[in-house]
């Protein structure tokens, strides 16, 4: 459907790819925490309040995984395994779990999303990862707690998943406080848990063109993630570079895609998948979507319309 001035519902402008709406007329009043850790922004709301323990805790999963898997981080374990020899090494339980859903991912992509893209992604500026070429996932490998690489020189690069990581185990700490009903944003990832005194929690993906909301719609127990080049852009003659590399063309991606956004059980599978078919683009990547009952939303660039929006079955039964 195409996506114009009179049609776009407006109101919530920001970066964010994805935000919670406002909870209908007469629900209580919400505890909103926000921050930065895992070298971003994080907001959380709880509806029912909240004790002193949870933004510590917060702050401590946070901590913990940027202590794992930071590339800006000498000392984290994944910059220690980038600058390991060749073979396999003994790596935490959470390392090794994000690793073993990056590697899945590339392989269900066929490559469109590639845990080895990060010396690519350096060299067009967008990350601290240096190398003369980006690698293969095929040359890594994940067995229990062993994380292995076939070349000294590879480089493991988790960004494009970790964020969603983050996500999930917030949510799981949560739970383990005994949170059900919350709504976690990290860097534009989202986790909406229960409901929000009452309703469903309401999303609304943004408008990368305009900052307004492009749909709405209520979910619960359901993470949504989206890959775009709205920020971490920048144009020389003419041409827009994005963050987003193709591991194919060792390029950024360059096509009409504005925004993907895919809506999952899981904040990682979803941070992923969006980056594969920002990659894959639209054509392949709904095929590959209504395939595997994924629920998917493009938002395409268009001369005439501004944006058109193309979406899998299952995102349609969702938002409808």
């Amino acid at each position: 459907m195409p996506i114009t001035r009179r049609n776009l519902l407006l109101g919530l402008a920001g970066m964010t790819t994805v935000a919670a709406l406002p909870a209908s007329a007469g629900a209580g009043e919400a505890v909103r925490l926000s921050g930065r850790g895992f070298g971003t922004g994080w907001s959380v709301i709880l509806p029912h309040g909240t004790g002193a323990e949870v933004p510590e805790a917060i702050a401590e999963t946070l901590a913990g995984i940027d202590a794992a898997m930071s590339p800006f981080r000498p000392d984290s374990g994944l910059s220690r395994f980038n600058r390991a020899s060749a073979g396999s090494h003994v790596v935490d339980r959470d390392f090794a779990s994000v690793t073993a859903e990056a590697l899945r991912l590339a392989a269900w992509s066929d490559g469109a999303f590639d845990p080895t893209v990060g010396p690519l992604v350096g060299r067009y500026g967008f990350g601290p990862m240096h190398g003369e070429r980006g690698g293969n996932y095929k040359g890594l490998t994940c067995i229990a707690d062993r994380v292995g690489k076939a070349d000294a020189a590879m480089s493991l690069d988790l960004c494009g998943i970790a964020k969603g990581h983050a996500v999930d185990a917030v949510a799981a700490r949560l739970r383990r406080l005994g949170h059900s009903d919350m709504f976690i944003e990290i860097g534009g990832e989202v986790f909406a848990g229960g409901v929000n005194n009452g309703p469903a929690w309401r999303v609304g993906i943004a408008n990368p063109q305009s900052g307004g909301v492009a749909c709405s719609f209520p979910i619960s127990d359901l993470a949504i993630a989206t890959s775009g080049d709205s920020v971490n852009v920048y144009e020389v003659d003419g041409r827009r570079y994005s963050h987003t590399i193709d591991p194919g063309t060792a390029e950024p991606v360059l096509n009409r895609v504005a925004s993907v956004s895919v809506a999952h059980r899981s904040a990682m599978t979803a941070d992923g998948l969006a980056t594969a078919m920002m990659v894959m683009g639209p054509e392949t990547g709904l095929a590959r979507a209504h395939a595997d009952d994924l629920a998917v939303l493009f938002l395409l660039r268009d001369p005439a319309e501004g944006l058109i929006a193309q979406a899998s079955p299952a995102w349609l039964a969702l938002s409808s």
